[in-house]
């Protein structure tokens, strides 16, 4: 919590006093008296804070009715906060609607740690308080939903929906509390099959029809998005907020539901960027929904993103999740991996390693390298430097709340972030491989195969920003191996890169855990305007390449997707791996042509994609016209935004890439 929610929290408790932050990564109440927190003239352990601010929250927010679904969510409450206490996590929605107050109640006064015990009950208490404000809320309308709503509040607490509308209304409940408590970043898990039971039920009992379940779900999807800016937390669009489809089950079964079907027609008639879509594909998903997720895809949205997830699962069970628990994989929030409702990992605590600084700064060092041998070499020395520093232990804030839905948390009476969780593997990411790969390519090329320049020259020009070298400049950038090409000079170095990375993060750990890393950073633009110009052509401040995508207009999807499936991931070099790649608008005609190359290249094993569709004349235009372009969705990361929300860089990298695919 920052300093703004921090002073809006004493101003309702009529207390005063300062935060206290140990890294930038923990934050607590109160201010600091001989080594104790103090508030109110009272030390408080920070667990006690956490119920106390929940108490204040839920008897604060407004409550809105008069609409198809209640989400107790206040943004203006939401606004104030700074910086979330726990974001990127994936609750277990099943687990969610099953649940039931009184049995949890039950369990946690058999608890012997009785200040676990207190803090537990007071959370348990206070989502009961919520719910009844909200019931006597709906009592003072007359309205027909407002009266079927109210029979929902507070009954829904205490065990498992009796229908869809119902598991809609509990879901959206329990989503808006986790949000108002700083929990930031939180997906929403594998819906088509948590929901499609209730649906079933009520198609076969004539509850509800196909079309009325589908607009109940839209007007879910509807709510869940309508409070984007203030849940955002860098970039407008930027909640987290997924909704996994597809996938196998607990048996290794594939199991698309008629749900799965009917997420993918709503959004991509919706044409909205939040929530956004992750399809997880086996050899088993149909061609119907390959079809849908393509048709998705092809409006433009950048959902679903598709996660290749037999791969996925057997690197993580080789990393050390059990294969019991690896089929309900899940994503943290754009696409590092985790099991849902029993990870805590946090895949993005640190600072993104920057492979191409070290390279730099080895050139920049003045020494002289006999062969292109003993310049990797040295290369790889300062790159593991730059590795270890960023990898770090954190203290993390507690989440009574997370605690009462996640597994083994209560029977071990341990909070959620203090090894209530089953899994806690945080992660790392790695920013500007393409770049390196690249640059690496160049040297050995122009300086040692060619001998056309010195390492000398390659010195002069990082430090002058190619000027006066623009015959280097040129050879660079038009040279015939790049990053994304099938040549196997490409590939091999390519693989010794992500293998190197391997090995240095698989001997550090943080906060005694082993570490995760992945080839794919959100900081591609903010890690890159301090670092000078680089031997792959990129001028000085420019951004970095976007996650694991080409940087020429040479290499098309198919020669991109091939390079991918033939990457040697470690077991730990699993925290997100995403094939980024630009379309021109014209594969809107050629959607088979699309679903046969994004089919075939999870055959052929790549971990992930995402695709946006656009084309440069569009972007242009939109940046010169916003108002005629009100509803342009990009692809940014990990999550879609509209155009006009983005920062200009991130609009003018966009058009730069267009322009280079474009000639794809």
């Amino acid at each position: 919590m920052g300093n703004r929610a921090f002073s809006w929290l004493m101003k309702l408790i009529g207390g005063y006093g300062k935060l206290n932050q140990k890294n930038p990564s923990v934050s607590r109440f109160g201010a600091v008296v001989n080594g104790k927190l103090v508030l109110d003239n009272k030390s408080l352990n920070y667990l006690d804070d956490y119920v106390r601010q929940l108490s204040l929250i839920y008897s604060k927010i407004k409550i809105h009715t008069g609409t198809e679904y209640i989400y107790p969510l206040d943004s203006l409450i939401l606004r104030m906060h700074e910086r979330p206490v726990i974001c990127s996590i994936t609750v277990d929605y099943d687990r969610v609607l099953q649940s039931d107050l009184n049995e949890l109640r039950s369990r946690i006064q058999k608890c012997s740690n009785i200040a676990f015990k207190d803090r537990e009950l007071k959370v348990l208490s206070e989502i009961e308080k919520l719910a009844n404000r909200v019931s006597i809320s709906l009592a003072k309308s007359d309205g027909r939903r407002e009266i079927i709503l109210k029979d929902y509040f507070p009954k829904m607490l205490y065990g498992k929906p009796t229908s869809l509308d119902e598991a809609l209304q509990k879901l959206l409940f329990y989503n808006a509390l986790f949000w108002q408590m700083d929990h930031y970043h939180i997906g929403l898990g594998r819906l088509d099959s948590i929901l499609c039971e209730y649906y079933q039920n009520d198609i076969l009992n004539g509850i509800i029809t196909e079309s009325e379940a589908k607009r109940m779900i839209r007007e879910f999807i509807l709510v869940l998005g309508k409070d984007t800016h203030a849940k955002s937390m860098s970039f407008v669009g930027d909640t987290g907020q997924y909704i996994l489809l597809g996938g196998v089950n607990e048996q290794g079964l594939n199991v698309d539901t008629p749900l799965t079907s009917l997420f993918l027609e709503i959004m991509a008639e919706l044409k909205i960027p939040d929530p956004k879509l992750i399809l997880r594909v086996n050899k088993d998903t149909s061609m119907q929904i390959w079809n849908k997720a393509v048709k998705c895809i092809l409006t433009g949205t950048g959902s679903p993103l598709i996660m290749n997830e037999m791969l996925v699962m057997d690197k993580m069970a080789r990393f050390g999740y059990d294969r019991s628990d690896v089929w309900n994989v899940g994503t943290s929030a754009c696409w590092e991996p985790l099991i849902i409702g029993k990870s805590f990992d946090q895949n993005n605590p640190f600072k993104s390693a920057i492979a191409i600084k070290p390279l730099n700064d080895i050139i920049l060092s003045g020494e002289d390298f006999t062969n292109f041998n003993s310049l990797l070499i040295s290369y790889k020395a300062a790159y593991a430097k730059e590795l270890e520093s960023v990898v770090k232990d954190i203290d993390f804030d507690c989440s009574p709340l997370f605690t009462l839905f996640f597994d083994d948390c209560i029977d071990k009476e341990l909070d959620f972030t203090d090894g209530g969780a089953k899994y806690s593997f945080h992660g790392a990411q790695v920013v500007s491989l393409p770049n390196t790969v690249n640059a690496l390519l160049s040297i050995k090329q122009f300086v040692y195969d060619e001998q056309l320049f010195k390492l000398s020259d390659c010195k002069r020009a990082i430090e002058t920003n190619f000027e006066g070298m623009e015959d280097l400049h040129s050879l660079v950038i038009n040279s015939g191996k790049k990053f994304g090409s099938t040549d196997e000079e490409v590939v091999e170095l390519t693989n010794n890169l992500i293998s190197f990375t391997g090995d240095v993060i698989s001997k550090l750990t943080s906060n005694g855990q082993p570490v995760k890393v992945g080839f794919s950073s959100p900081n591609y633009i903010s890690s890159s305007k301090d670092v000078l110009a680089s031997l792959d052509g990129r001028l000085n401040g420019e951004p970095f390449a976007v996650h694991i995508s080409p940087l020429t207009s040479k290499i098309d999807i198919s020669e991109v997707l091939e390079f991918s499936s033939m990457l040697h991931y470690n077991d730990n070099c699993i925290n997100g791996n995403v094939v980024d790649f630009i379309i021109p608008s014209s594969y809107i005609k050629e959607s088979e042509k699309l679903t046969r190359i994004l089919k075939n290249a999870c055959s052929n094993g790549i971990f992930e994609l995402q695709l946006n569709v656009m084309d440069k004349a569009t972007l242009v235009d939109a940046k010169a016209h916003p108002e005629k372009y009100p509803n342009l969705i990009v692809r940014v990361w990990g999550f879609s935004a509209y155009f006009n929300d983005l920062p200009e860089s991130f609009k003018d990298n966009l058009i730069r890439r267009a322009e280079v695919y474009e000639a794809t």
